[in-house]
């Protein structure tokens, strides 16, 4: 059976795509010097604080971007979805400390932050929810420079 209002779909993401890449929707993940060497994730949580509580019950699509030194406009790194409940655990994974089982960035991350780069992050919230499978699909697909997504590696 096909779905007649393909359209409509296709123009929602691209709404969700420049959203998400607008520089006012970008958060800026704060890295003191003194958190990243040896890795502090009790410091990096404090300084997150605010941000991570941010998320809480509202995010369940987000991008993550790398902001090179001495550059303006940031890459775009990952796209990403979670529910709404557990978007600042999942978020925190990515950012500050992961359990060994999930596929979170952290590596990258922390790789990225080491070299003297800075994260920021962008989320909205998609209703209904379980709409967000198919726009974090379709966004990836559409964004091939988001080279920590598997499916663009």
């Amino acid at each position: 059976m096909e779905f007649m209002e393909v359209a409509t779909l296709e123009k929602f993401v691209s709404k969700v795509d420049s959203y998400l890449k607008d520089s006012k929707n970008q958060k800026l993940v704060i890295y003191p010097k003194e958190s990243i060497s040896p890795w502090n994730e009790s410091q990096l949580d404090e300084k997150n604080a605010d941000l991570l509580s941010s998320l809480s019950g509202v995010a369940n699509i987000y991008a993550i971007f790398v902001l090179r030194e001495g550059s303006n406009l940031p890459d775009l790194k990952y796209i990403g979805k979670t529910t709404k409940k557990l978007a600042r655990q999942r978020l925190r994974n990515h950012l500050i400390t992961k359990h060994d089982l999930t596929g979170a960035k952290l590596a990258d991350i922390k790789s990225e932050v080491k070299n003297g780069n800075q994260i920021k992050i962008s989320f909205v919230s998609i209703e209904p929810e379980s709409l967000r499978n198919y726009v974090e699909e379709e966004l990836i697909n559409n964004n091939r420079n988001s080279s920590w997504n598997r499916e663009n590696a």
